[in-house]
């Protein structure tokens, strides 16, 4: 599992917010025929008026030309090669790098896999501020080589610009608990699943019946995500001890970006933590490649066994194993996520954050209200990203947030593990890191890069006290002399006590 860097320093120039556009989100845009409109086309044409209202400045990179000679109709790639000419090439993007061969590999030259390296040289070299790509290949690459919170779909890249400029137009809708009966047998969200599977609807018909548990997320008359679950009986799966099977989990077409897929898991790791179960599993065909990435970056791992239908069989351990220590500290929580966390060898500190940013944050620490219209889904997801003006810089991936409320409740209410750290007193350079999975806005940004270095923390959420760990107990433990104004380190001494406490 590759995390990327500890720590970065973002360099791309001062002004104006950046986009590369790869091909696959620019063809759309220029239909040469009504024959030729894309299914993407809507949601293209809505990122390039977000980007013109938010002036953001649009490349493509030269390279990407060679996308179109695979083309076999020649009238239709010479009216393409004509119409892209009106978008700005990327001017003198670097070659690809030794560094960048020795990490992806050495490609031919004109070749697709040229192509997509040269898209993330040209990114990794900060000549722009985010990557927008369809091409899932070009996401896996770009995490491999720890850019994978700059490159985005384009779903994700309009939700950013939403969120960064104010220009959100209606709030997220709420995680609903329910039964498999009470979900909608004709919405779109299933249809998916009748290409995949012959016989869904019967199969549907049969949670139905069991009153199966399942969690929806509602947007107007429509399901924008869906997920049903099963307890397996003992035997039904080659896993031991307790298991949960997710038997569906969709995030549909035109709601993709939006979080809501975290939003989902999150609930689910909530409903696996409180009931003690020991495994999760899903299947899923090899083809969903969004959908295998996205699971395994939370932890899923391929079994060796595959379905009678060739699906993968995904699964995930809610609890490490006695004595089990291989891997980083984040690998580990990662894995083992949300509740396991490793101490042994990791830093610890206490992050005060105001009220206000607290319950943008970290919704969830205000209970199940927390899911309500109006929470931002960013902060509802498990990846999250914390800015300061902070002057510490030792933080490291692993390390263990406690994050403390200032102010009106004076306690630690939730707890996080750090991906990596930026440092950078570029507001978009800031905005282009954060931007995935950030509640702050554009103009937030900005003031607190007009007072100095910004440190941005990537961080996954790890867990919500229930019982909050209030000022007076910290300072009786001697954690804390009073409330904290900075982010402050935690003594290894006390890491006994902390876990006591958290379990």
């Amino acid at each position: 599992m590759t995390t990327g860097m500890e720590s970065d320093h973002v360099v791309a120039s001062r002004g104006t917010f950046s986009f590369l556009l790869d091909t696959n989100v620019v063809i759309p845009l220029e239909p040469t025929s009504p024959k030729d409109m894309e299914p993407g086309t809507d949601r293209a044409a809505e990122l390039l008026r977000l980007s013109n209202a938010a002036k953001v400045r649009l490349f493509l990179h030269p390279a990407c030309l060679h996308d179109l000679d695979n083309d076999q109709n020649p009238e239709r790639k010479t009216v393409r090669i004509r119409l892209l000419k009106k978008y700005s090439q990327l001017p003198h993007p670097p070659a690809i790098s030794d560094r960048l061969s020795e990490s992806l590999g050495k490609v031919e030259e004109g070749s697709n896999d040229w192509v997509d390296h040269s898209l993330l040289e040209a990114l990794r070299a900060d000549m722009v501020h985010y990557l927008i790509t369809e091409d899932q290949g070009i996401h896996r690459k770009a995490r491999r080589i720890g850019l994978g919170e700059r490159v985005a779909t384009v779903g994700e890249a309009i939700d950013v610009l939403q969120r960064l400029f104010d220009q959100t137009p209606h709030p997220p809708p709420a995680v609903k608990s329910c039964l498999a009966h009470e979900l909608a047998t004709d919405d779109p969200v299933w249809d998916s699943f009748r290409l995949d599977y012959p016989g869904f609807d019967n199969w549907l018909q049969r949670c139905r019946q069991e009153h199966r548990t399942a969690w929806r997320i509602d947007y107007g008359d429509l399901h924008a995500a869906v997920t049903i679950v099963k307890p397996e009986a003992k035997g039904e799966s080659h896993l031991q001890g307790k298991v949960l099977k997710i038997c569906s989990f969709k995030v549909a077409d035109q709601f993709q970006g939006r979080s809501y897929g975290e939003l989902l898991l999150q609930t689910i790791f909530d409903f696996a933590v409180v009931n003690d179960y020991d495994w999760l599993y899903v299947t899923v065909f090899p083809r969903h490649a969004y959908l295998v990435t996205f699971l395994h970056d939370f932890g899923f791992y391929d079994s060796d066994k595959r379905t009678e239908l060739d699906e993968l069989i995904l699964q995930k351990p809610m609890r490490a194993p006695d004595g089990v220590t291989d891997g980083s500290p984040l690998e580990f929580h990662i894995r083992y996520a949300p509740h396991e966390m490793r101490f042994e060898g990791t830093g610890k500190y206490i992050v005060p954050i105001q009220p206000g940013f607290a319950d943008r944050l970290l919704p969830s620490a205000l209970g199940q209200q927390s899911l309500f219209p109006g929470a931002e889904p960013c902060g509802n997801g498990i990846r999250k990203a914390y800015l300061c003006n902070a002057g510490i810089r030792r933080i490291k991936s692993g390390d263990i947030l406690f994050f403390y409320r200032s102010q009106d409740m004076q306690a630690i209410q939730a707890v996080g593990v750090v991906e990596r750290t930026v440092v950078s007193h570029d507001p978009a350079a800031v905005a282009a890191a954060a931007g995935k999975r950030t509640v702050y806005s554009y103009p937030e940004i900005e003031q607190l890069c007009r007072n100095g270095d910004v440190l941005l923390i990537l961080f996954r959420q790890a867990r919500v006290l229930q019982e909050p760990l209030a000022l007076g107990e910290l300072t009786d433990a001697g954690i804390l002399l009073g409330p904290p104004q900075s982010i402050q380190s935690i003594s290894e001494r006390h890491d006994e006590w902390l876990k006591k406490n958290l379990n």
